[in-house]
């Protein structure tokens, strides 16, 4: 289950995962087409704020000691 906000009527929908119509993965982010309640196929696309991608991103460190769980 997806919870979506549908760009068309504003309101928050929670549609199944059997409606996602198509999965795009790119090299910042991740596009879902997703068939909306109200008949559209909006585009949902998951990372970064656009804004903010590639800019000031430090890279992910090693963690020094390991811990169990």
């Amino acid at each position: 289950m997806l919870l979506i906000t549908c760009p068309v009527t504003g309101t928050d929908e929670l549609v199944a995962d059997r409606r996602i119509r198509s999965v795009t993965n790119h090299p910042k982010h991740i596009a879902l087409a997703v068939e909306c309640p109200c008949g559209r196929v909006h585009v949902y696309r998951t990372g970064r704020r656009w804004e903010s991608a590639g800019r000031g991103t430090a890279p992910i460190r090693e963690a020094e000691d390991l811990l169990p769980a």
